[in-house]
């Protein structure tokens, strides 16, 4: 299956369109020609929608696609030489005309230029020629087809219904009937259950696309869960790249550290030492191999953990049979209402029910073509939230002639390739491109953006930058299902997965041109296929190319993901067509020597490298758009003619210790992504000191979009730089802390001073909507941030993130951003009370509405104050004067205080605020929690060597204590339903919880309260139906108590309901 041919017409059409107006182009004098060239492609364009869709079942057809798509790429790689020839033939004019004076001839040319100039005007002039011959011919064999002809080829005009800047990036609940439910509830209690055995494994079963995955993420977001297990990980087994990967990411998901360890062996060790003595839930999603867990995971788990539930999802029940399963749940198909539910869920958001009702039977019909299995219901409901609501639009869904499955494999349920089909054409190239995607399985946004514009996939739009549109194509791809939000990036859904499923179709409709995984295994012999883009993902130290793809040459984008192996660099100068060049990790040491070759190069990313210098031959590729060089550690210095990359778009420099970035960044007029900019002079390779660039160069950078400014204390002077840039939406200011300047070398009250007045220049635009400051050491914040400005300054911010701002006593009055929803403080050591500033005046409701501080604020977070003492939320109006109509925190998700030492009490007025998780730790001076009666789901306190008092939370639902030893009284908390108490130090249950028990006793239990114990044996001792203890515990619902000897897990159930009382204290 061709990649999306009429998309590839129409972006070259939009090429030549924009081409024969170019400079480049008049100087060479191919204008005519090209112009020809468009003219048939236009032609030839009007049928491309209805030969792809035919090629499907038709190979006659599909073997002209192939044809005419090799002419295509033909034609680009033609226009990216003019492009470049022009564009350096431009250059050098610009050079004569700045130099000595002498005679000219083919107008402003030097003769050496002029006679380059003919020569290659000569030979392109014929391949143009030959080219257009060619595509006459072809067109002339369309005709035996009978092709159907549509008025556009536009290929990336979305369709009438898609509105890209609009789409919500958030997915509703896809959770239907209450089977899935039920089954929850049940595994929950199967897993939480007390067993003889320490390590017991449990298996969900399906087919792909039944929904294993949706039941095990119900099961591992279960309290119960949380609170019977004190370490968890989810894992995605199918998509690591290998053994040590999956390691690592068990090891970070349990909060420990592998540190420098790479080995099995040594990360097994580290793996053991994370989740020693503790209890430990462990979810291994897809799993294809059960060695990944019989001879990877076993053994350092059993050794290390003191209890273990492992959840398994596969597609075959006999391996988790093998795996030791002790029960296998295997998973149904939707029924056809649940069906029906889960479509209505998806397509009718607004809540039309007469609408959803008149095309109930349609629906229902739909539903059952979709064999009940979920990933098809809901990316074919995908298709149908963009058609109107008719009867018409919805029967065309259910008579495409794709429901029979010709031409595809038996393993792509054909729902997921109609939603294909129904995608605007680039919309299906970038969804393809993710046939390439890291065998992790994360998709990052900013990765795909910087993928799709060098491939070529997004389209050039009035008045917007491409990268604001490929954003606009991802959350499209979001809204039809086709990619899943990360839930650990929720605040901004920059992460994403695919479904394996999802992805297979992908694989299957690119498999001519794309190829991901080891390129010794690709199966390369079919006549038809000519790879193009290759993403090498192997464990071998070298990996080699097959003949077949050196003697092609035909390759446009290669990508090697940061792994262990490397590649013979000096095959990489023999593709000579790439747009595309990923070169992660450290194995790569060096640029391929003849890069200047790479002409049609768009994106160079070579991150966590151990380059030490780009040649200077990387000035030679004109074309480049992206070049990234993060995490380079041996890079110090930048060549000076990167200057002259004049299409560049994104320059990252982020963690690389560069001296310098070399003066004149400032004429590449198209750079809207810069970051690791450091201001200064510096030296090279040589030791030669060279000039730099200072914040004036930023001037003329008008398309900037993100921005990293570090080290900014080397920086003589401020400029009012960013003000005027109406497309920055990230921008990241930081100095150097001083921990980390040579000798410790304290600031000085002048470098103080011009620091204040640095960051007081550097006000951005009110569009701004993502600002980090790091390392600050004025004794202020910039007068941007103050009460006057703030509201104004920062209309649009919705991340802000403080860190290390050691020298500034008074926060910004952040309550007025109308728009913030995570706010991050770490390090202000120099605060030591919060108060109405912090507040200001809040943000205007209208209608006589009192006004409201924080009115988006969804994340609060306050780390590491050191010296902060007191917090107040009395708020001030204009007039200074105290408001008690202030409002504030109305949708606060969290509120996170750590490691705040001397902080004394929680403000008042907290009672008015809507949170649903509290977090304390270390807030050593802490003496009480009190009278928050808008504090719903959790109080997590620990840590607290104070706290003496936690009392009318009405509405809380679950409270977690560990390490609060003067801990005295838990009262009113009126629905709780779930109490964690760690304590590995007493030898008795402490007395507050004595008393808060016979309180609730009193009052009546919630049928749904359970106690969590994870304490020491003596205390577990004291819970004995025997003990004193006794006739307060067995009026509580259930108890799960636990505690640990020589190794041995002891516990403790109890149901009240059943009469279930279960020990093996005394066994």
């Amino acid at each position: 299956m061709a990649m999306v041919v009429d998309a590839i017409a129409g972006k070259l059409v939009e090429r030549l369109t924009a081409a024969v107006e170019a400079k480049a182009i008049m100087i060479l004098g191919v204008k005519e020609e090209l112009q020809r060239l468009q003219r048939r492609m236009r032609r030839i364009g009007h049928v491309l929608k209805d030969a792809e869709k035919r090629s499907m079942q038709d190979e006659s057809i599909k073997g002209w696609i192939t044809e005419l798509k090799d002419l295509m790429y033909d034609a680009d790689d033609i226009i990216d030489r003019c492009m470049h020839e022009g564009t350096k033939i431009l250059q050098e004019q610009r050079v004569d005309e700045s130099s000595t004076s002498f005679t000219v001839c083919c107008g402003k040319l030097s003769p050496f230029s002029c006679v380059q100039s003919l020569r290659f005007r000569h030979a392109i002039a014929n391949d143009i020629k030959s080219l257009n011959d060619k595509l006459e011919e072809i067109s002339k064999d369309k005709e035996s087809f009978k092709l159907e002809s549509t008025k556009s080829i536009d290929a990336n005009a979305p369709g009438k219904a898609t509105k890209y800047g609009h789409s919500s990036p958030l997915l509703e609940s896809d959770v239907v009937g209450s089977d899935i439910i039920d089954n929850s509830r049940r595994l929950v209690e199967l897993l939480i259950k007390e067993n003889e055995q320490k390590c017991c494994v449990f298996s969900i079963v399906g087919m792909g696309g039944i929904g294993k995955t949706t039941l095990a993420q119900l099961i591992y977001n279960d309290p119960k869960i949380k609170n019977n297990f004190l370490v968890t990980s989810w894992n995605c087994v199918s998509k690591l790249a290998d053994d040590t990967e999956l390691l690592k990411e068990i090891i970070r998901n349990c909060n420990g550290d592998y540190g420098k360890s790479t080995t099995i062996a040594e990360l097994q060790l580290k793996l053991k030492d994370t989740i020693y003595d503790k209890h430990f839930f462990l979810v291994l999603d897809d799993v294809w191999d059960s060695q990944k867990w019989l001879d990877l995971l076993k053994t350092p788990v059993e050794s290390g953990a003191a209890k273990i539930r492992v959840l398994v999802t596969t597609r075959d029940e006999n391996l988790a049979r093998l795996m030791g399963a002790i029960n296998i749940h295997r998973v149904n198909k939707l029924t056809t209402d649940s069906g029906w539910e889960l479509l209505c869920k998806k397509v009718f958001t607004s809540g039309n029910l007469e609408g959803m009702e008149s095309l109930r039977y349609i629906g229902m019909q739909i539903v059952e073509k979709c064999d009940g299995l979920p990933l098809a219901i809901k990316v074919i409901a995908g298709v149908l939230m963009t058609k109107d609501h008719s009867r018409r639009e919805w029967e065309a869904v259910l008579e495409n002639d794709a429901w029979n499955g010709r031409g595809l494999p038996e393993d792509i349920h054909r729902a997921l390739y109609i939603s294909y089909e129904a995608l605007p054409s680039s919309l299906k190239q970038c969804f393809l491109h993710c046939s390439l995607s890291h065998a992790n399985g994360r998709l990052y946004l900013i990765y795909l953006v910087r993928e799709w514009i060098a491939e070529g996939y997004v389209k050039i739009e009035k008045n917007a930058l491409m990268e604001d549109t490929a954003e606009d194509y991802y959350k499209e791809l979001i809204k039809r299902s086709f990619l899943q939000p990360s839930t650990d990036y929720a605040v901004d859904n920059s992460v994403c997965t695919i479904h394996d499923l999802l992805r297979r179709l992908a694989q299957f409709l690119a498999q001519d041109e794309n190829f991901y995984g080891d390129p010794e295994e690709a199966n390369l012999n079919s006549t038809g296929t000519k790879l193009r883009r290759l993403a090498i993902s192997s464990t071998k130290e070298i990996v080699g190319l097959p003949q077949v793809i050196l003697e092609q040459k035909c390759l446009r984008s290669l990508y090697l993901y940061n792994s262990c192996s490397g590649l013979d660099m000096q095959i990489i100068g023999r593709f000579t067509l790439l747009r595309a060049l990923m070169l992660n990790g450290e194995m790569i040491k060096h640029v391929p020597h003849n890069i200047q070759d790479l002409v049609h190069l768009r994106l160079l990313d070579l991150d966590h490298t151990q380059i030490h210098e780009l040649p200077y031959s990387i000035g030679n590729l004109t074309n480049l758009q992206l070049l990234t060089l993060e995490n380079c550690q041996s890079l110090r210095s930048l060549p000076k003619n990167i200057t002259k990359l004049c299409n560049l778009r994104c320059l990252n420099l982020d963690d690389s210790p560069l001296s310098h970035v070399p003066s004149g960044i400032g004429k590449l007029e198209n750079l809207n992504d810069l970051g690791g900019f450091v201001t200064g002079d510096g030296v090279d390779g040589d030791g030669q000191i060279q000039e730099g660039c200072d914040l004036g160069e930023l001037q003329s950078l008008n398309n900037l979009r993100r921005i990293k400014i570090k080290e900014l204390e080397r920086a003589k002077e401020g400029a009012p730089v960013l003000s005027s840039k109406r497309r920055l939406k990230l921008l990241e200011l930081s100095c150097t802390p001083q921990s980390k300047r040579e000798n410790l070398q304290a600031y000085t009250e002048q470098e103080t001073s011009r620091i204040e007045h640095v960051f007081d220049e550097l006000c951005p635009p009110s569009c701004i909507e993502h600002i980090c400051i790091h390392g600050f050491f004025g004794s202020r914040y910039p007068i941007w941030m103050s009460s006057a400005s703030v509201h104004t300054c920062l209309a649009d911010l919705i991340y802000l993130h403080l860190s290390n701002c050691t020298s500034c006593p008074c926060l910004p009055s952040l309550g007025q951003l109308p728009n913030l929803k995570y706010l991050r403080i770490d390090g202000a050591t120099a605060v030591v009370t919060i108060g109405p500033e912090f507040l200001g005046c809040g943000v205007k409701q209208g209608n006589r509405k009192p006004p409201i501080a924080f009115p988006k604020l969804e994340y609060l977070l306050m780390w590491h104050m050191a010296n902060w003492e007191e917090w107040s939320l009395t708020g001030e109006d204009n007039n200074g004067k105290e408001s008690i109509k202030l409002l504030h925190f109305p949708h606060l998700e969290q509120l996170g205080l750590k490691v705040c030492p001397k902080l004394r009490a929680l403000p008042k007025d907290l009672d008015q605020a809507s949170i649903k998780k509290l977090l304390i730790n270390g807030a050593d001076s802490l003496e009480s929690v009190l009278d928050m009666p808008g504090l719903t789901e959790l109080l997590d306190i620990s840590n607290n060597k104070s706290l003496s008092r936690v009392s009318n939370l009405p509405a809380l639902k679950r409270l977690s204590v560990y390490n609060c030893p003067m801990l005295k009284n838990v009262e009113k908390l009126d629905s709780l339903q779930s109490l964690r108490l760690y304590d590995e130090q007493s030898n008795s249950l402490p007395e507050w919880l004595i008393d808060f028990l016979r309180e609730k006793q009193q009052s009546t239990f919630d049928d749904q309260f359970q106690l969590y114990l994870y304490i020491t044996v003596e205390a577990l001792e004291g819970c004995l139906r025997e003990s004193p203890a006794w006739s307060v515990l067995e009026q509580v619902p259930r108890i799960s108590a636990y505690a640990t000897l020589d190794n041995e897990n002891i516990y403790l159930n109890y149901d009240k309901a059943t009469s279930s009382y279960d020990t093996n204290l005394h066994e």
